[in-house]
């Protein structure tokens, strides 16, 4: 199945029948993007948000900042390999993605360009050696954080924008067979649910509150909810079917929170409210905890 990217993007339950064939080599290559954006967008991010918090990315450091001591984050090492591992597989095996392949390679080298410079910035600012070089060296690495930042930053977002098209196209064609090999039945509503889940959260900016687009939500929901009827609608006509399959309460629980949340947002924009970044981020995290029990997911069938 493919893996689901944190946070947004994009929970997938395991399919009870194995992919096609001629989709198996593409699943395993933006699986493999996957893995190297879960184990560094997030961190990296993080780091960069909070360096800026007391920095200005422009004219850099004067050494006499308040918050000085917040320095930044440092990045995980085994992120360096993970992601060279997917940019160096998507140029030798599976289908020709050359989007995709050329942001892997640049977020590859700007994340390993990262990682020793994050560590080294760190230790001067925890160990407060701008006392002893006049800040010499917080304003030597400025621009060279600032530059692998953002490089990163510039391919993590085009990465990500081809794995969730391609991810798209393949959860279709996943749902299609499910229906071809078994019918309606759980597993084809479940995905069918997690594939409108998903939708949602494609409308939900990851950062910039500002680029959130009322309508764009407002059409994916009204997607979630039919979905969401749908799938309450079968388990409770199927409940036999529903029994045996592990995890589904705990899942039915979770995508009744996500939708509960999906629809105060949705309420305070047919209202003529703006989103606030807590309306935003109640329905981030229910979305994860549904990822993690749509992963849980288990069915068993005769």
């Amino acid at each position: 199945p493919l893996t689901e990217t944190q946070p947004s993007v994009p929970g997938v339950p395991p399919p009870p029948t194995a992919p096609a064939a001629d989709d198996a080599s593409m699943i395993n290559e933006i699986n493999a993007y996957v893995k190297c954006l879960n184990r560094t967008a997030s961190r990296t991010a993080d780091s960069r948000r909070r360096y800026l918090s007391w920095v200005n990315e422009q004219s850099g450091p004067t050494c006499k900042e308040t918050y000085i001591s917040y320095g930044l984050y440092t990045l995980y090492e085994d992120g360096v390999k993970t992601c060279n591992d997917a940019a160096d597989s998507g140029k030798t095996t599976g289908p020709s993605l050359p989007k995709a392949e050329q942001a892997a390679g640049e977020l590859a080298a700007a994340y390993a360009e990262l990682v020793p410079l994050a560590q080294k910035a760190e230790d001067y600012y925890q160990q407060q050696d701008y006392k002893d070089d006049g800040c010499a060296k917080a304003k030597e690495m400025h621009p060279k954080l600032m530059s692998a930042f953002n490089r990163f930053l510039d391919a993590e977002r085009r990465l990500s924008a081809e794995v969730d098209a391609i991810k798209a196209d393949v959860e279709l064609k996943e749902l299609a067979r499910l229906e071809q090999q078994q019918g309606k039945r759980l597993p084809y509503y479940t995905q069918s649910f997690m594939i409108a889940s998903r939708r949602l959260m494609r409308t939900v900016p990851k950062e910039n509150i500002a680029e959130f687009q009322s309508a764009a939500y407002l059409a994916a929901y009204d997607g979630l909810q039919k979905e969401y009827d749908a799938m309450l609608a079968y388990a409770e006509a199927n409940a036999p079917e529903t029994s045996k399959t592990f995890w589904y309460s705990g899942f039915e629980s979770s995508a009744k929170n996500f939708f509960t949340q999906a629809k105060f947002l949705k309420r305070n924009l047919a209202e003529g409210k703006k989103a606030d970044a807590r309306g935003m981020n109640e329905v981030v995290d229910s979305y994860n905890r549904l990822v993690g029990d749509a992963n849980n997911l288990r069915f068993d069938f005769p």
